[in-house]
């Protein structure tokens, strides 16, 4: 497992989801993930580092969510790793995304409340949503797809 990353360069702190429906469905993932299986997590200086107990299907379970993670927020680098019986997920970020990463560490508890008051958080820290987002959506199983079907991530 590596413990430490090379931070990437600033990169603009932009998601595109698209607000709505694809957002209930990407927090129902999240909430499945954080409310069975979900150890501990921690920030760190390159980001955020959450583990699982691997059981069953979450292996792939978190690899879709970081896929999908990946395709909506491209300032963000994905690293999934399994250390004895235990699934990792690092979420790295640019240094300018350490206010959006201090909200992102707390997402295990903040997700179980509205999508709207996420949101809100979600802004407050530094992160803009794009107008591309109407160009693609979230299906709900862990894959962000273009509306045409083209996969974008997981």
């Amino acid at each position: 497992m590596t413990d430490s990353y090379e931070i990437p360069d600033e990169a603009p702190i932009v998601c595109t989801i698209r607000p709505g429906a694809d957002e209930q469905a990407m927090m129902e993932v999240y909430r499945g993930l954080f409310g069975a299986g979900f150890l501990g997590g921690e920030r760190t200086e390159w980001g955020v580092r959450w583990r699982f107990r691997e059981d069953g299907d979450v292996e792939a379970r978190v690899r879709r969510q970081a896929d999908a993670e990946a395709g909506c927020c491209p300032f963000l680098r994905m690293s999934v790793t399994v250390v004895d019986a235990t699934v990792v997920w690092d979420v790295v970020g640019p240094a300018n995304a350490s206010a959006f990463l201090d909200e992102y560490v707390q997402l295990p508890r903040t997700v179980f409340g509205s999508v709207e008051v996420l949101r809100e958080r979600t802004i407050a820290s530094g992160m803009t949503f794009d107008d591309r987002r109407q160009s693609s959506r979230f299906d709900g199983f862990g894959a962000l797809v273009k509306d045409g079907g083209a996969e974008l991530g997981g």
